[in-house]
């Protein structure tokens, strides 16, 4: 059997109560039936490096992180990658494009740390959404509160230079300037690592 590095996580008291506690910090959710949780949720224990979603490949989950960070890049046609988003706790990730279309996905979303992640199918969510309108309100806020986050990323690349990049992104989110490696953080806010070296002086 080939190893990928996946590891299902058993349910417990101690998962449950991680995911609870991400949906209400981080969504303002509270969820009353447990039993939704065993039944459509999936907690899995990742290592660093390992993948979500890989490009080539149709999805149709998402991963709600519960502890680590995440990558989405692609590749460019000379091989090189471009991260495009880090996701960390309370986030999901998805290639929305392949759980839409039913499309292969075009990029890969990998793990920068060991992460605990809760996967939730697209069946499973609208399955949850049918029974309870409060799901589709969940899903509404996830996924404004994603298309804001591209929306500025696209804002920050028209009007800052390098340098004001990397001290929006520090100012906003330290914890990613402290947990993920120079060269990730360099493609993200779209400078080379020597660059981002010397902005960091």
């Amino acid at each position: 059997m080939k190893k990928t590095g996946i590891l299902e996580s058993p349910a417990s008291e101690e998962n449950d109560e991680l995911l609870l506690k991400c949906f209400k910090d981080h969504f303002n959710f509270t969820i009353d039936d447990l039993s939704s949780i065993r039944t459509h949720f999936n907690f899995y224990n990742k290592k660093k490096k390992d993948f979500l979603v890989r490009e080539g490949y149709t999805s149709t989950n998402y991963f709600l992180i519960l502890e680590g960070y995440v990558r989405v890049f692609y590749r460019t046609e000379n091989g090189e990658e471009v991260t495009i988003d880090m996701l960390s706790k309370g986030e999901f990730a998805s290639s929305m494009y392949s759980i839409l279309k039913g499309a292969p996905s075009f990029e890969d979303i990998q793990c920068l740390t060991d992460c605990l992640v809760c996967k939730i199918s697209e069946a499973s969510f609208e399955a949850l959404a049918a029974e309870n309108p409060a799901w589709i309100q969940l899903g509404m806020r996830s996924l404004k509160a994603a298309l804001l986050k591209k929306e500025e990323r696209i804002l920050t690349f028209g009007k800052l230079q390098g340098k004001e990049r990397y001290m929006k992104l520090m100012a906003e989110r330290p914890d990613i300037i402290k947990n993920v490696p120079l060269q990730y953080i360099a493609s993200y806010i779209g400078v080379k690592p020597e660059s981002l070296s010397r902005i960091r002086r």
